[in-house]
């Protein structure tokens, strides 16, 4: 790979005339990116409103993920946030800080995989800010509109007897990603900058380790799903934490308990089973705790279109949580733990 000029030496202007090539035109947009502040026109005055961060070392390993991945992934988290509530996104604001000695590629490709994941559910890069800092690290400010009077959709909607679904085919994918970045026995090959295959060993490679820690490291769920439900789901929240912790959320937040359906979970379980074999990990406690999958997690009286039954709400212990009325053993993904 040729070697970079360093962002401490080509200054502000010169990252930004490189990643705000990256970034398409919003005709919303009246001001955007390059002016003190942006000006949008909104598609609704009821505004959703969301942030959050990536910290390398925290939440990305920049040996097993690349700058676009971590852009990606960066987008999604907050995308989410505003199509749970039942909002479509309109616009982000970013801010990027990272080492001097970061090579500007770096902030073109976040810019490039932020821009990617936003244009696919509508919504575009409007603002943000350079700085320096220790690690690198990617903050969001995600807006999303509500249309009319259309209701939000809540956490507290839940009703005894409702199912708890899922917007995904599948569950513990992240973890299973997350467990194959942890492993030492993987990698990615830097010499393409948009992405890089995943380098395994031989046995990881005979699994689905590489879609796997893909999907960690750039997730892609079905964001419509959040508003484009119908009205069909009563409550809801994207799926960040793990199934066993959100789902406790869900059902606390509605007063209510919620029993998984092991049957229900058996093919994702299966599914993860090769992989977590080579690893000596057990595929259950991917499912039911792995986090950032990023998909619709809610209530409804039926499955809506899209969504896969794993639970039921029941009458219960606030916010208790088991598999097949048993209960469940480990514990969720934490943040600060």
């Amino acid at each position: 790979m040729a070697s970079h000029a360093r962002h401490a030496q080509i200054g502000e202007a010169g990252l930004l005339a490189r990643m705000l090539p990256q970034l398409p035109v919003d005709p919303r947009t009246e001001v955007g990116p390059g002016d003190d502040a942006a000006v949008l026109r909104l598609d609704s005055p009821r505004l959703v409103i969301t942030t959050d961060s990536l910290v390398e070392g925290h939440d990305f390993l920049r040996t097993t993920t690349s700058a676009r991945r971590v852009g990606r992934k960066a987008a999604i988290q907050n995308l989410a946030d505003v199509a749970a509530m039942g909002a479509r996104p309109q616009a982000l604001v970013v801010a990027i800080s990272a080492p001097s000695d970061e090579p500007p590629s770096t902030f073109e490709q976040i810019t490039a995989g932020i821009a990617e994941r936003a244009a696919a559910w509508g919504a575009s890069v409007v603002g943000g800010d350079l700085g320096g800092a220790e690690q690198l690290s990617v903050t969001i400010t995600a807006v999303g509109s509500l249309p009319g009077e259309e209701p939000s959709i809540r956490r507290d909607g839940a009703r005894a007897g409702d199912l708890l679904v899922v917007g995904g085919p599948r569950l513990g994918r992240s973890a299973g990603g997350l467990a194959v970045a942890l492993s030492g026995r993987a990698a990615l090959a830097f010499d393409d900058p948009a992405d890089g295959p995943a380098r395994l060993d031989p046995e990881l490679a005979a699994t689905d380790a590489a879609a796997l820690l893909e999907w960690h490291d750039a997730p892609d769920p079905d964001l419509a799903l959040g508003w484009g439900s119908g009205g069909a789901v009563s409550a809801q929240m994207d799926l960040s934490d793990g199934l066993v912790r959100d789902g406790a959320r869900l059902a606390a937040a509605s007063g209510l308990a919620v029993d998984l359906d092991p049957a229900l979970l058996a093919a994702d379980v299966e599914t993860l089973r090769p992989l977590a074999s080579v690893l000596g990990a057990e595929p259950l406690d991917w499912v039911l705790h792995g986090g950032e999958e990023h998909l619709m997690l809610a209530a409804a009286a039926a499955v809506p279109a899209g969504f896969r039954a794993v639970g039921r709400f029941t009458l219960g212990p606030e916010g208790l949580v088991t598999l097949d009325s048993a209960p469940v053993p480990g514990v969720g993904f934490d943040h600060f733990s």
